[in-house]
């Protein structure tokens, strides 16, 4: 079964309309009708909201994952896809154990690829960090007005909830690999 068909499974579980589940994690009854029938690829932080909304755990949503196992085993197969091919971007999850505590994943960019071109991957209200790991190619940075250029070695560390975006500075394809941890607000300092 599929991510959607998981969602439509646990949605009609639970009694619930489109319209209402559409309502409840705050996005359109349009994307919620695409994603159960594969017709969408959802970012992590859709799925989260989705999830919240259910009042489930997200891991549901994925196939090959028990509560019961001391591990979860994401085979090349199995991976969860992100991205859009015609925008230049896929994102692959390496992860599929609690991703509300944090997830990887495994980034292909075109030449000219740049995450203001695939909003499915860089949410403007995502929360908490993000690292990310240049295996092979070049990555412009922008962080709020800062820019970094990163190539093959190089890592980056941000405030994912900071202006972000990611764009491919190579001529060819840029690799990374992005490690999000979601959710965590920074405190503010005790006076």
């Amino acid at each position: 079964m599929s991510i959607g068909s998981n969602i439509k499974m646990i949605r009609l579980e639970k009694g619930l309309s489109i319209k209402e589940l559409a309502e409840m994690a705050d996005v359109t009854t349009s994307l919620i009708s695409q994603i159960e029938h594969d017709k969408a690829n959802p970012s992590i932080n859709t799925l989260l909201a989705i999830s919240t909304a259910l009042n489930t755990d997200i891991r549901l949503f994925f196939q090959g994952y028990t509560p019961d196992e001391p591990a979860a085993v994401v085979r090349p197969k199995d991976r969860v896809c992100v991205g859009n091919l015609g925008k230049g971007w896929i994102q692959q999850y390496l992860t599929s154990s609690d991703l509300k505590r944090f997830s990887v994943t495994y980034n292909c960019l075109s030449p000219g690829a740049s995450t203001r071109k695939v909003p499915e991957i860089n949410n403007p209200h995502q929360e908490g960090y993000e690292f990310c790991y240049v295996i092979h190619g070049k990555v412009k940075a922008t962080i709020e007005k800062t820019v970094y250029i990163l190539e093959a070695g190089d890592a980056i560390t941000y405030d994912a909830s900071k202006k972000h975006v990611l764009s491919n500075a190579s001529q060819g394809d840029t690799e990374l690999i992005s490690v999000i941890i979601p959710g965590m607000k920074q405190e503010p300092p005790l006076n």
